[in-house]
C-alpha cells in the first residue's frame, strides 16, 4: 500500500497513546497509480517492483531489502520540491472508481484501478479526511463505502485546493516536505 498525505504534519495520540506523526487528509492506495508532470511518468507503483541497482537480478529483488526505482525516483522528487510543496488545484473522478488529483505546475497523481476481482477483499484506495470529522470513504470494486456503508452517490473529495502533498509513505519509504 502505498499512502499519500496532504496538508501540515502533525503531532497526535495512536489508539495505543503513542505519539505519532501525520497528515490531516491521507489516502491509502492499493491500485495501480502514477505521478505525471503533464508529459512523462515520473514515478509510479510499478516502480516498486524493480531494483535501483541495475547489479541485483529482477529474479533476486526483494523491495523489503533493496531499494526500488520507485524509492529513489520519488525521494528525488521530494527532495526537488521541499522548498516549494506542490499544492492540490483540483480533483477528478471517473466512472471505474479512479481519480486524478491535480497539482501546482502540472504534476498530476493519477489512481487507476485495474482489477476487476470481486472477491472479498477488493480495496482499490481509501480516503481518511480530516481528523477532528473522522471523515472517509472506501472505493472497491462494488462501489464507494462511507463508514462501512454501501453509497450510491459518490462523496464530495474533500482534499481542497491550496492544500500541499507533504508526504509519501510505502514499503522502505517515509519521504516528508518539511
Amino acid at each position: 500500500m502505498q499512502v499519500f498525505e496532504f496538508g501540515p504534519v502533525m503531532k497526535d495520540l495512536n489508539r495505543k497513546g503513542e505519539e505519532i506523526e501525520g497528515s490531516d487528509v491521507r489516502l491509502h492506495v492499493q491500485c495501480r497509480w502514477r505521478m505525471v508532470d503533464g508529459s512523462l511518468i515520473l514515478f509510479g507503483r510499478d516502480g516498486l517492483l524493480r531494483p535501483a541497482n541495475k547489479d541485483i537480478p529482477i529474479d533476486g529483488f526483494d523491495w523489503d531489502k533493496d531499494a526500488s526505482v520507485l524509492d529513489v525516483v520519488q525521494r528525488k522528487w521530494f527532495d526537488n520540491h521541499c522548498a516549494a510543496p506542490v499544492k492540490v488545484v483540483r480533483v477528478a473522478e471517473d466512472q471505474y472508481g479512479g481519480c486524478r488529483i491535480d497539482l501546482e505546475n502540472r504534476f498530476s497523481l493519477a489512481l487507476f484501478p485495474c482489477n476487476s476481482d470481486r472477491g472479498e477483499y477488493s480495496e482499490h484506495w481509501h480516503f481518511l479526511g480530516h481528523r477532528t470529522d473522522a471523515s472517509h470513504f472506501v472505493v472497491t470494486a462494488y462501489g464507494i463505502e462511507t463508514a462501512g456503508h454501501a453509497c450510491e452517490h459518490p462523496v464530495p473529495f474533500r482534499i481542497g485546493p491550496s492544500v500541499a502533498l507533504r508526504r509519501i509513505v510505502g514499503p522502505n519509504c517515509r519521504i516528508t516536505l518539511v
